[in-house]
């Protein structure tokens, strides 16, 4: 609940960006999925919405462009929903980490 307040801050002060780390941590599914909305709602209105998250399916159903991160580096990077919907997420994340 304190990541919404601070996100309704956030765009009651019309922030041009959000920087969160792992915001549906601690959230039950209902509670999850309707941050994403929020989350959603203030990118279509032009906020830009960066993410770090391990949650995997939680990046697959709401980012439009996905980074994979591996001791500090960029290994890998999905534009667009539709490439992010047709790719394993897991499959590829765990393929980076193994070599």
């Amino acid at each position: 609940m304190r990541q919404k307040v601070w996100i309704a801050v956030a765009l009651a002060k019309q922030a041009r960006a959000l920087l969160l780390d792992e915001p549906t941590s601690g959230l039950d599914p209902q509670a999850a999925s309707e941050f994403s909305g929020l989350l959603r709602r203030a990118a279509d209105g032009g906020v830009a919405v960066l993410t770090t998250t391990h949650d995997l399916f939680h990046a697959q159903q709401t980012a439009t462009r996905v980074g994979i991160m591996k001791r500090g580096r960029l290994v890998e990077s999905l534009d667009g929903e539709a490439q992010i919907a047709r790719t394993d997420l897991q499959s590829l994340y765990l393929q980076h980490m193994r070599t």
